[in-house]
């Protein structure tokens, strides 16, 4: 395609006049932008990680509001469960039942539960309270429990109770805990109890839910009663109450068993499963989802410590016990489990503590809860990670740090008269602007030095080229052609020479009437310059171009024309026999009729003596 400067200029300077026009809109779409956003944003993440504290990025608040959930169980209303209340502080308590053994319904509520307390207050009925230990006093203990939970000191607790006020679901921050009482005697049956779990936990959104009752199924407890060794408590001999609650991914919580225990993680309660990404861990981490959870026993909250005994106490699905002892050294040991949840702000993380009274080491056993629901791609680091960056973008947001931001990590500026002039100089619409009219100027000018430095291509064949020819430049070429003619071989059948065997004829067809342009007295020395000019001269007829008339317009020729009497002798080499000759005469005339019109001249330059004349349809001529 021919590329013409007087349309590539005006086309170049309209391109270029609609950029400056555009006014040059920033790209804050376009991937290129983004990408660079994206790296200019992390490399200011780094910057700041390096610079900002733990504990500053820790000060700043983000993320779920966290809260400490305390878990007592079994404690009684002794001076022990004062003191086991007052190992931490907390935000809301959850009772697990047995608040005393004296059937004194008041006596926990007036002694040990603070009446100016500022924490929320949860609690479930445990087997003392139940009318098997204290007759018909199960109602009255019903009564308080509903009274303090909702007191005017629980606001920002929404509880809701079942009829007989034994079961219950409250929601506290983004926390579901569904209460229950199976088997405790006076409470709603165990089916009852069951279609209140499913229906309260069922499509729960809470990020933390939480399954809690007193007694326990058979393979969760560690052997202080034996009669409990061959039946569910909890369950029954129906659906497993402990895998609803795992399918959903509640942390289960249970009591009655005067000692401390936790499990694996598993993914089957009914007959026990450890889930297998837990299998192998030291239990300082949990990872539960739904499917997978795990079940804490915790009766140590101050009344008498238990011992563990028989087959419970040896299964393998416990990852810490604690117990009274052999000796009984943790007879007085008391403790709680004190959980923080939405840990630092991440909605997907706890902590748990169980600390004790009475011991130089206060704290027994720690954990990290993680809500994981997909272990196999993802680690808990990986969920540390992405809401430490989450909480590091707001802290820039809030901070106003940009990725653009001028200061460095030390807060000292970082050249600013040089930045303000860089900022000003290469903006965008300057950068773009800038850009495209280079880019055209560079295709302009390279444009130009193409089309004027492009070499011209010689046509070959061209009538209006041959007339530039001169007769010199034809005679030249002939000059230097090789004189040997070698025919390569063809098949007989299609092989031209095979007329020239033996005996055979030759009748040439007419010449071409162009060929007659070298029959001019000034070419008729050179014309045959490539034939054996030896053999030529001994059998050749002479030829009669002196009839052929000087001017071919004006004036009749009376005579024909007779361009060439070409005598070629063929010689075919046979053992010792002579060569046959054979003599070609090509004879051509031109009629005296084309009057006064010009002699027509040959197309081609380079013409070509053919070894097998072809006949020329003159009829159209």
């Amino acid at each position: 395609m021919k590329l013409n400067i007087k349309y590539l200029i005006p086309f170049l300077l309209f391109v270029s006049g609609q950029i400056i026009q555009s006014k040059a809109q920033p790209l804050e779409d376009s991937p290129i932008n983004q990408t660079i956003q994206v790296s200019g944003f992390i490399n200011t993440q780094k910057n700041i990680q390096n610079t900002l504290t733990d504990e500053q990025l820790d000060s700043f608040s983000y993320g779920a509001e966290e809260f400490k959930l305390a878990i007592i169980g079994d404690s009684g209303a002794e001076k022990e469960s004062k003191e086991v209340m007052k190992l931490t502080s907390y935000d809301a308590l959850l009772h697990l039942g047995d608040y005393d053994y004296e059937c004194s319904p008041h006596k926990y509520f007036d002694t040990i539960l603070d009446s100016k307390r500022s924490y929320k207050f949860m609690g479930i009925i445990g087997n003392h309270e139940g009318n098997s230990q204290c007759h018909n006093t199960l109602d009255e203990y019903a009564n308080l429990l509903y009274k303090e939970m909702t007191s005017s000191k629980n606001s920002g607790v929404q509880c809701e109770f079942s009829s007989s006020k034994v079961m219950w679901v409250c929601i506290y921050k983004n926390m579901r805990i569904i209460g229950l009482s199976p088997d405790i005697t006076g409470t709603d049956s165990k089916s009852e109890q069951l279609e209140f779990l499913k229906k309260h936990l069922d499509g729960a959104k809470e990020d933390w839910k939480v399954c809690a009752w007193h007694y326990y199924d058979k393979y969760y407890h560690t052997g202080k009663y034996p009669e409990d060794s061959n039946r569910n408590a909890v369950s029954g001999d129906g659906e497993s109450f402990y895998d609803y609650c795992k399918d959903h991914g509640a942390i289960i919580l249970s009591a009655h068993d005067h000692v401390y225990a936790r499990t694996y993680v598993m993914s089957k309660f009914k007959s026990p499963v450890i889930d297998d990404y837990d299998k192998d861990s030291d239990g300082s981490i949990v990872q539960i989802r739904q499917g997978a959870t795990l079940n804490i026993l915790n009766g140590v909250g101050g009344y008498e410590m238990y011992i563990e005994q028989g087959k419970e106490k040896d299964y393998s699905h416990w990852q810490k016990k604690y117990a009274k002892g052999r000796n009984g050294e943790n007879a007085k040991r008391y403790g709680g489990l004190f959980c923080q949840f939405n840990y630092g702000g991440n909605n997907k993380k706890a902590y748990c503590e169980l600390l004790r009274i009475n011991s130089s080491e206060e704290l027994f056993d720690s954990f990290y809860i993680y809500q994981n629901e997909n272990p196999d791609t993802v680690t808990y680091s990986q969920i540390d990670a992405n809401f430490k960056n989450e909480k590091l973008n707001a802290y820039m947001v809030a901070n106003n740090i940009s990725s653009n931001n001028k200061e460095d990590g030390n807060g000292s500026e970082n050249g600013g008269t040089m930045n303000n002039i860089v900022e000003k100089v290469f903006t965008k619409t300057n950068i773009i602007i800038g850009g495209s009219v280079c880019a055209a100027a560079v295709v302009l000018i390279g444009g130009s030095i193409f089309i004027s430095k492009r070499p011209k291509k010689k046509v070959i064949g061209q009538p209006e080229l041959i007339g530039k020819v001169s007769h010199k430049d034809i005679e030249d070429t002939y000059r230097n052609l090789n004189d040997s003619f070698t025919p390569l071989p063809t098949p007989d059948v299609l092989s031209p020479l095979s007329m020239y065997t033996e005996k055979s004829t030759f009748t040439p067809l007419p010449m071409p009437e162009g060929l007659s342009y070298f029959g001019s007295r000034r070419n008729s020395r050179n014309e045959y310059s490539f034939f054996d000019k030896t053999n030529f001269n001994d059998e050749t007829s002479t030829m009669s171009s002196s009839k052929k008339s000087e001017t071919l317009g004006g004036r009749s020729d009376a005579s024909s024309d007779a361009l060439s009497l070409i005598n070629h002798k063929l010689v075919n080499k046979d053992n010792n026999n002579t060569a046959a000759t054979t003599t070609t005469s090509v004879s051509f005339s031109r009629s005296n009729s084309f009057g006064n019109m010009k002699f027509n001249q040959v197309n081609n330059n380079n013409i070509r003596f053919n070894s097998i004349s072809r006949p020329i349809n003159t009829s159209n001529k």
